[in-house]
């Protein structure tokens, strides 16, 4: 039996085990995937040992950064973020988070020329490198101007406010919101936009967000993070060399919202 997990420090949120589980169920693959939680003090004594009989793993808040140690090789988009979020049985890491973003939005029709990022993390940096690769200009937000610097040296980000008709998406890539902190929110005026901006929530529990609600009384388009997420677990069970369970989920990804109801 093949083993895969997700690796984070708080996860009652995810839906994770979930989806895999399901899928693996209905394509009769014999797999689990579970989750390991480690307390951030022990991450870098225990993490070896727990996954080294893992076949593959994801990885989440708020050790996307601090596995680069624990790898043994990256892929060139993971290496020029510093972040990886899906590790395969040779102990390279991925980052399927950026790819995951920009096929959830590649085709959405954004007015403007300028991204807001709320936050700085992991999940920041794969936005960042899609926006980039969308010719995006980009503005980040974070309480803590260490972190807003790196993206700046990485990115070429910018740390000043944008002009805010010209705002084409704003993106939530912070766990504020998350489960079961629900009616956490990021602090920033919404009534500043546009009408034609898009409010963008990486989180996908609750969908939608308190943030996405507030945006949709405002008359603002939104996104959560379904998507986004339907198009990292095909990226990952590519990797993890699953391509029947990852043609299977591509052809259910449009119904993400209810995927396991669909399943």
């Amino acid at each position: 039996m093949k083993k895969y997990a997700i690796i984070g420090e708080h996860l009652g949120h995810t839906v994770s085990p979930l989806i895999y589980n399901t899928l693996f169920k209905r394509i009769k693959i014999d797999a689990t995937y579970g989750i390991i939680e480690i307390p951030k003090a022990n991450f870098d004594r225990d993490v070896e040992e727990m996954t080294k009989t893992l076949d593959g793993f994801n990885v989440t808040i708020p050790y996307k950064e601090m596995i680069l140690v624990h790898l043994k090789a990256f892929s060139d988009d993971a290496r020029s973020m510093m972040a990886v979020n899906t590790v395969d049985l040779s102990m390279t890491g991925f980052n399927t988070d950026w790819q995951g973003f920009y096929e959830s939005i590649k085709n959405v029709d954004l007015k403007g020329d300028s991204a807001i990022v709320i936050g700085a993390g992991g999940a920041a940096k794969a936005v960042c490198f899609a926006l980039k690769k969308m010719h995006m200009k980009i503005y980040v937000k974070d309480r803590t101007p260490a972190k807003a610097l790196e993206l700046k040296k990485l990115f070429g980000v910018n740390l000043e406010d944008p002009l805010f008709e010209n705002v084409a998406i704003v993106i939530n890539a912070t766990p504020l919101g998350m489960y079961p902190n629900v009616d956490d929110m990021p602090d920033i005026d919404l009534k500043r936009f546009t009408r034609d901006c898009v409010v963008y929530d990486l989180i996908y529990n609750p969908a939608p967000t308190k943030f996405l609600k507030y945006a949709s009384t405002l008359g603002l388009r939104t996104i959560d993070g379904y998507k986004m997420l339907a198009n990292q677990a095909i990226l990952n069970l590519k990797l993890w060399s699953m391509e029947e369970v990852a043609e299977y989920l591509l052809s259910v990804s449009d119904k993400f919202h209810s995927i396991l109801d669909s399943l």
